[in-house]
């Protein structure tokens, strides 16, 4: 596992599928279901600028004990409609704070989070999290108002995740 130095970087406004479960491994139910629904719409991520961004979102809510929300954002063309299980939503886009790592499941991804944090903290760049120490932070990571971001994706047949911390 290798982590990029750390970009600021804008991502755009967009369409998105939005979905989310609560269950003690919720990434990979919500992923692959939305995944799924995307290729019955033909659509695969990756391809015509389709990509996949998922999130805890658990603040302020009831979540049983054990288990987790993760929400999921893919992007998708205008012309698509949404279902009973998928909304169809506008993502704000905004500044985000970017880590990039390769090979993110040989290892412990999530401390990626701190190097995040450590450079917004080092560098004097405001989170729009609302803390004010890289310790206090991880309270504030889990609401759809200001998502901390994966993207995890493929290049040259070698796996990346990418982490996005919102910032001004």
């Amino acid at each position: 596992m290798e982590f990029s130095n750390v970009e600021r970087v804008s991502l755009p406004k967009m369409l998105v599928a939005s979905y989310e479960v609560t269950s003690a491994e919720p990434e990979q139910t919500a992923t692959g279901f939305v995944e799924n629904w995307l290729k019955n719409k033909g659509l695969n991520v990756g391809e015509n600028g389709v990509r996949g961004f998922g999130f805890d979102c658990h603040k302020g809510r009831d979540i049983p004990e054990g288990c987790r929300t993760y929400h999921v954002y893919y992007s998708v063309p205008d012309n698509i409609n949404g279902d009973p299980e998928i909304q169809i939503k506008d993502f704000a886009g905004g500044n985000f704070a970017k880590l990039t790592i390769h090979d993110p499941f040989s290892g412990d991804f999530p401390s990626g989070w701190g190097v995040l944090l450590k450079w917004a903290f080092d560098n004097h760049v405001d989170n729009l999290l609302g803390c004010t120490s890289p310790d206090d932070c991880y309270s504030f990571f889990s609401n759809e108002d200001t998502p901390c971001l994966e993207e995890l994706y493929w290049n040259k047949g070698e796996q990346y995740m990418a982490l996005y911390l919102p910032i001004r």
